[in-house]
């Protein structure tokens, strides 16, 4: 089941990198983000039999679709090929090494999120009332992340550019940052309710505000190492 999730994940991100415009911005935050990643790595830890389980089948998963996307865009796209430098000879080799150093981070970014992430999956079903609440907390926090991130660094002149040429662009963020933060605000409230959360209330939002800081925090430098690694 984690290798058939991981090839779903791997081929949706990939066929999400085929739509343009604004669809495509609204088809990556839904297949292709931190968002729909984690979520589906903190499924897997929640639907595992043990905490062993859970970050193991999470971490694979996340591993294993990564592998599956890239794989695709070596072999498939080819988007790394057909450049050329400014003396005319082919940039094919910096285009496979900024492919192979891509892989690698994200490799990386799995293998740490993976365990967290399958684990907190695991606690919120689990665990008693205030661990779970914690657990809960956190992940809301964890997959809101990037939205808060995108958000806190779009430029304010944008949201009055509706009728310039960046209108599209403005309509896409638009739709797709408030949607980063509320998804994972939806999956709180069904975690919340499905195991009465609620008393527990303050660790709930304790947990959410930490952890989505650092989440944010992570995905700016993460963004800010992938332009230089670019």
């Amino acid at each position: 089941m984690i290798v058939g999730a991981a090839v779903v994940l791997g081929l949706l991100a990939f066929g999400a990198d085929t739509v343009e415009g604004f669809a495509g911005q609204i088809v990556t935050t839904l297949v292709s983000s931190g968002l729909a990643w984690g979520l589906a790595a903190l499924l897997a830890g929640r639907t595992a039999s043990d905490h062993r389980g859970a970050a193991a089948g999470a971490t694979a998963l996340l591993v294993s679709a990564t592998l599956v996307y890239y794989l695709l865009v070596l072999t498939v796209s080819r988007r790394w090929s057909g450049g050329s430098l400014v003396d005319g000879t082919s940039a094919d080799r910096y285009g496979l090494r900024s492919l192979a150093v891509m892989t690698t981070a994200w490799l990386l970014v799995s293998v740490v999120a993976g365990p967290v992430l399958g684990l907190l999956g695991r606690t919120t079903r689990t665990a008693r009332v205030p661990d779970a609440a914690l657990a809960a907390g956190a992940a809301c926090g964890l997959l809101s992340g990037q939205g808060w991130q995108e958000i806190a660094t779009t430029p304010t002149g944008h949201l009055w550019a509706i009728g310039s040429l960046d209108a599209a662009f403005v309509r896409g963020t638009g739709v797709t940052e408030p949607v980063g933060v509320i998804l994972p605000l939806a999956v709180l409230v069904w975690l919340a309710t499905h195991r009465r959360l609620w008393r527990a209330w303050p660790l709930l939002l304790l947990a959410m505000v930490v952890t989505a800081t650092v989440s944010a925090v992570s995905w700016q430098l993460l963004r800010t190492a992938a332009n230089h690694l670019g």
